[in-house]
């Protein structure tokens, strides 16, 4: 087998951002039936399943941004990060959001509609874009993160990992299975998002990338996540029906199950890739697949939106099918699209 032109590390890192973009298409191809069906039924739980066990796009994805930007030796070019970085993804969400507000103007009636009806569908876009803004807010703060982390000890970065697991994963696990007025005014007075929030997940990728945990550790990681992915099924179905409605905070982003399970996907993925040789063929499909995940990722919602409106939907075949079908189908067809479209002239990096 030919030698890997690339590091492993590079190759483990599109690896998993492939799957990563994958799992956000199979959450969201999940919620045709999560929001249309009643919660106590046998369709439900089968949509509610998927979404508990496919959570870990967004963690992954941060953690491989903490990753790479932080990595030790890599020089920060302030200039580069705006101009570059900060710039495509600000163009990159405005141009979505447009698309899709405009997208959605073409069901209002002509004779009702005004500028002010189309600026605001292009303002509202779609809710999976929330993510670029999010990045972008990281980004920003990058110059300050980085000093940071070149001169922070080992049990400093702990430190710090250990308040985002107890300011920020604790205690959005807690407020999801236990919620009360009076839990939610506690948790509250002191704010824990604002130390932590997805920055915990930026600096977890770093460490767990660049420091790591000890190998006989794994094996236990490892069955966490397991035994984390089958919690995250039994009590978001549990929960869902408790509350009478459909609910996924247990296995939000922040839920403890989801946040076990990103981690060791980052730990197996690193593990398992990152000293492989690929032949040369194979590591630039992985590659190019890997390039066009940030395509696939704004386009997908609407490929499934428009395939619902066709009578393409949960409806024709049985959904324990239908969902991973669909997330398949959606991410080869924006992925080819997304291919075409990084390759205009000038124009193609910031629309994909």
């Amino acid at each position: 087998m030919e030698k890997s032109r690339q590091s492993g590390h590079q190759l483990y890192i599109d690896i998993l951002r492939i799957i990563a973009c994958f799992s956000v298409i199979m959450l969201h191809a999940s919620a045709q039936a999560w929001y249309s069906l009643p919660v106590d039924s046998g369709g439900f739980k089968i949509a509610n399943s998927y979404d508990a066990l496919f959570r870990f796009g967004v963690p992954v994805f941060v953690m491989i941004s903490g990753a790479l930007f932080l990595a030790p030796g890599k020089e920060l070019d302030v200039k580069k990060l705006y101009w570059h970085n900060i710039l495509r993804l600000a163009v990159l969400y405005i141009f979505w959001s447009c698309a899709y507000g405009l997208m959605d103007c073409r069901g209002f009636d002509p004779a009702g509609i005004g500028w002010k009806d189309v600026v605001r569908e292009m303002i509202l876009g779609r809710y999976h874009l929330w993510f670029l803004p999010m990045i972008i807010g990281i980004y920003v703060l990058l110059p300050v993160l980085k000093v940071w982390i070149d001169h922070a000890s080992k049990k400093n970065i702990e430190y710090f990992l250990l308040l985002f697991f107890l300011c920020q994963i604790l205690c959005e696990t807690v407020r999801a299975m236990y919620s009360s007025s009076m839990l939610d005014y506690v948790l509250n007075l002191f704010q824990p998002e604002i130390v932590c929030s997805y920055l915990g997940y930026f600096v977890l990728g770093y460490y767990l990338v660049h420091i790591g945990i000890e190998k006989r550790w794994h094996k236990f990681i490892y069955t966490g996540a397991l035994a984390g992915g089958v919690l995250n099924i039994v009590l978001g179905n549990y929960l869902a029906e408790r509350a009478g409605e459909p609910t996924g905070a247990i296995y939000d982003s922040f839920g403890m199950f989801t946040a076990l399970i990103s981690a060791a996907l980052v730990i197996w993925a690193k593990e398992a890739f990152g000293k492989r040789a690929f032949s040369a063929g194979a590591e630039k499909v992985i590659h190019e697949i890997s390039a066009d995940t940030l395509g696939v990722y704004v386009m997908h919602v609407g490929m499934i939106e428009i395939l619902e409106k066709h009578g393409i939907d949960s409806q024709i075949m049985p959904l324990i099918l239908w969902i991973p079908l669909l997330a398949v189908g959606c991410f080869a067809a924006a992925l080819v699209v997304s291919a075409v479209l990084r390759r205009i002239p000038l124009a193609g990096k910031y629309i994909c």
